[in-house]
């Protein structure tokens, strides 16, 4: 029988994964550990849903891959825009990241959400 997964309590869900070192942009970037429990992880990582959970960290993200959508659970992001503008997300917002993003990712704190990707 199939049956529904159970995404209620994200923070404990992203934990159930193995932590690991995120990989960055530069050698130069510290790498905060994250934790990512993909519900769907279809072989050709063309499509990837589940939880995320992210130490606090800033990198420059060039050309993304994916577009993303997000469900912020807790803690904040800025994305800076190669014009200077930004925009900041919490807590109950949501976003999409589209594919082909370039600028700079900055998460002052812990962060849990989830997430939908599509290549």
């Amino acid at each position: 029988m199939i049956r529904a997964v159970n995404l209620t309590d994200a923070n404990a869900h992203a934990l159930m994964a193995d932590p690991r070192q995120m990989v960055m942009s530069a050698p130069e970037i510290a790498s905060p550990t994250e934790w990512e429990n993909l519900v769907i992880d279809r072989a050709s990582d063309e499509v990837r849903v589940g939880t995320w959970k992210c130490e606090p960290y800033t990198d420059e993200i060039v050309d993304y891959e994916y577009d993303e959508f997000m469900y912020m659970i807790s803690g904040t992001v800025e994305l800076i825009y190669s014009d200077g503008t930004s925009d900041s997300f919490g807590p109950g917002q949501a976003f999409l990241l589209p594919k082909g993003f370039t600028g700079t990712w900055k998460q002052p704190e812990t962060v849990v959400k989830f997430m939908a990707m599509i290549r």
